[in-house]
């Protein structure tokens, strides 16, 4: 890392990062997690119907999936069954050993930290999921 200082010459002393995609390498996994959650609510595969969310779902990649799940089913009730059901497949998918960090991130972090900076992980994943990944990747440091 060679520039440590903003443009204005003040220290950076917080980094924060994304997880699934930024740091986290998870092939597809949201997609694939999304798949079963719509399969719950009875979304056909295949369908215009499907397309259309997983568009949307692709769109807001990132974002809160319960906020997503609210988007696309309009209801509380079957947007936290979809959240669910997301939760429990993503983290099987995680749990079969499907993710793991993009090459060099966790060097990156070990870098910024050694030099001195706080490092976060944000997600639009729930807890539980976070918690997921982070214990594949062996990330609780």
């Amino acid at each position: 890392m060679t520039d440590t200082h903003t443009t204005d010459g003040g220290d950076i002393r917080l980094v924060v990062l994304d997880m699934a995609g930024t740091t986290v390498a998870d092939g597809g996994l949201v997609e694939r997690a999304f798949a079963a959650a719509a399969a719950e609510l009875g979304v056909e595969p295949g369908s215009a119907d499907h397309a259309e969310k997983l568009d949307y779902v692709r769109a807001t990649m990132g974002e809160s999936k319960i906020t997503v799940f609210r988007h696309l089913f309009g209801a509380e009730e079957p947007a936290r069954r979809a959240n669910a059901a997301f939760e429990k497949a993503y983290g099987e998918l995680v749990d079969g050993g499907l993710v793991a960090p993009v090459t060099g991130a966790r060097e990156a972090i070990e870098e910024l930290r050694a030099d001195g900076r706080t490092v976060v992980l944000t997600t639009g994943f729930a807890r539980v999921t976070q918690d997921a990944i982070l214990d594949a990747l062996g990330w609780r440091d």
